[in-house]
């Protein structure tokens, strides 16, 4: 009994939840809910024989009972998809277009005076860096081409040489074009010529990391830094410019 019992469970879920059967029992329960109605909820004292012979007088149709059950399985099957995707085109459509419109409206809209003064900023700040950039790449340029006449046999300049005065011009430029690298240099010679120390504690590492790869300074250690002939030329550079 437990064996069959399961059985007819998985069939009637089977049933159930397949599209079919369960549009085919919802629609035959709607085309005929008072037969439904008349057995659970009428009592058999208030209609004429027993309920199976009321309902079979009285409801028996086969429109009813098979025809029209069928029909509107039939119709629920095939339409509500349609019915689903059309509902879903218009949302995508509707969406699409109120995206659009806000965009419409907010292209014509006027930026604040705050929001004009940040957009400024933020511009003259990509364009220093482009310029910072575009700076090192020339100067990477230039020592890369001095390294190709080296291994090719040329005889490399020397630090007096146009080439390398014009690397360490440029240099100087770059120096004199930013406010933070001229305050470090500044802070450089100050710590130096009077023989100080601690000059690693008092910059911030990528100032002072810029003038050491850049062979404008070395450390002698303890926190002591001299000026290398590079960085002697670029102090008198930025010091001929300063007084022209």
């Amino acid at each position: 009994m437990t064996e069959i019992r399961k059985s007819i469970n998985s069939v009637l879920y089977e049933r159930l939840a397949s599209p079919f059967y369960g549009t085919l029992i919802l629609s035959w329960l709607i085309w005929n809910w008072k037969i439904v109605y008349i057995t659970f909820f009428i009592s058999e004292n208030k209609i004429e024989g027993t309920k199976i012979d009321y309902i079979v007088t009285n409801y028996s149709d086969i429109n009813y009972l098979i025809t029209f059950p069928l029909i509107s399985t039939l119709l629920l099957l095939t339409l509500i998809p349609f019915i689903g995707n059309g509902a879903y085109w218009l949302s995508l459509k509707f969406n699409k277009w109120k995206s659009d419109k806000k965009n419409e409206v907010e292209k014509k809209q006027l930026l604040t005076l705050e929001q004009s003064i940040q957009l400024r900023e933020v511009i003259a700040e990509q364009e220093k860096r482009f310029d910072n950039l575009l700076l090192d790449k020339n100067t990477e340029i230039k020592q890369l081409k001095l390294q190709i006449d080296s291994s090719k046999g040329f005889v490399v300049p020397t630090s007096k040489s146009k080439v390398n005065d014009g690397i360490l011009q440029n240099l100087a430029d770059r120096i004199k074009s930013n406010t933070q690298l001229s305050q470090s240099l500044e802070k450089i010679n100050y710590y130096i010529k009077g023989g100080y120390s601690g000059l690693n504690d008092q910059m911030d590492v990528s100032s002072l990391n810029f003038f050491e790869s850049n062979d404008i300074i070395e450390n002698k250690g303890k926190g002591m830094f001299n000026l290398t002939e590079n960085g002697k030329e670029i102090n008198r550079l930025l010091t001929n410019d300063t007084f022209k």
